[in-house]
């Protein structure tokens, strides 16, 4: 497997990377992390991806003994190491060692960085759309949620909607809203004649506050686009057009069907592909060129 991955610092291949055993993120999911991507060495959004970092850490009261600048120079070094033109970057920090739920009353945070190849193969991208199976995630907290190590729950949902035909599940919480996927935000467009509305669901009905939905919502104000953060609930779905789910990684992905109600996100004269361009007009401010987002080659 092609890659790199930092363990304390001991950089090697993924397949020669070693974790104690007795790590609570490897037996208990003790963890946080935060996904990063890069294209031709250049890390978007480094200093928010940390801060969420240390946010995290505080709400599992996990201490961070690394400094912004120390873990920024690693993840640097590691993705100008990769040399590729995409990248995913993962950044872990578990709470040591120990076998006990009991919290260790000395503890020594292990680090764990993964620098992997991200592009997609040709003819792997999004461009027709993904279909979502809504779910509903049982015992889901209400306000922002912490970016732990915890996936099972989205990982046997999963199995469950690709037998069916979905690409992702779409979750909401016990009362009825509709919160984010597996491991993304969503936003939904509606239009009324001449009028558009974006809608994203807020914090307060649970969901992970992801930074491209941060930069998203930005964006489409600077462009004084109607975008709300509001609640969404799973009956309104049907007067929705169109969808899209939004993630470091993946960026922007057309959404083509929840359930049976199908959406017009893919379709080439479609407002999602406005926000598209306006998402990679904004990459490319950040990075000082145009990006294939796929490959991760210039334009």
């Amino acid at each position: 497997m092609d890659g790199l991955v930092a363990v304390n610092g001991k950089v090697t291949s993924p397949e020669d990377a070693v974790l104690p055993a007795l790590d609570r993120g490897f037996l208990y999911g003790d963890a946080v992390f935060e996904t990063m991507v890069a294209f031709d060495s250049q890390i978007l959004d480094v200093p928010r991806h940390l801060t969420r970092l240390r946010n995290s850490c505080e709400h599992l009261k996990l201490p961070v003994p690394w400094s912004d600048a120390e873990l920024s120079f690693e993840l640097t070094s590691l993705v100008e190491q990769l040399a590729c033109p995409k990248a995913s970057l993962r950044l872990v920090l578990t709470r040591g060692l120990g076998m006990s739920l009991k919290t260790p009353a000395a503890v020594h945070p292990n680090r764990i960085v993964y620098c992997l190849p991200a592009a997609s193969e040709p003819g792997a991208t999004y461009i027709d759309g993904i279909a979502l199976k809504r779910m509903v995630k049982a015992g889901g907290s209400r306000g922002a949620s912490a970016k732990t190590a915890n996936y099972l729950e989205s990982i046997l949902a999963l199995q469950k909607a690709a037998p069916e035909g979905y690409q992702d599940v779409l979750w909401s919480n016990s009362d009825g809203e509709i919160t984010e996927a597996s491991t993304a935000n969503i936003f939904f467009i509606a239009r009324q004649g001449d009028e558009v509305e974006f809608v994203t669901p807020p914090a307060a009905s649970g969901i992970l506050l992801g930074i491209t939905r941060d930069t998203l919502i930005a964006v489409m104000r600077q462009a004084t686009l109607p975008v709300h953060e509001q609640i969404v609930y799973a009956d309104e779905l049907p007067r929705f057009d169109e969808a899209f789910l939004c993630s470091t990684v993946r960026g922007l992905v057309p959404v083509n069907r929840i359930d049976r109600h199908r959406l017009h996100t893919a379709r080439s004269g479609s407002i999602y592909r406005h926000i598209e361009r306006l998402y990679l007009t904004w990459v490319e401010t950040q990075l000082g060129y145009r990006v294939d987002w796929a490959t991760g080659r210039r334009l």
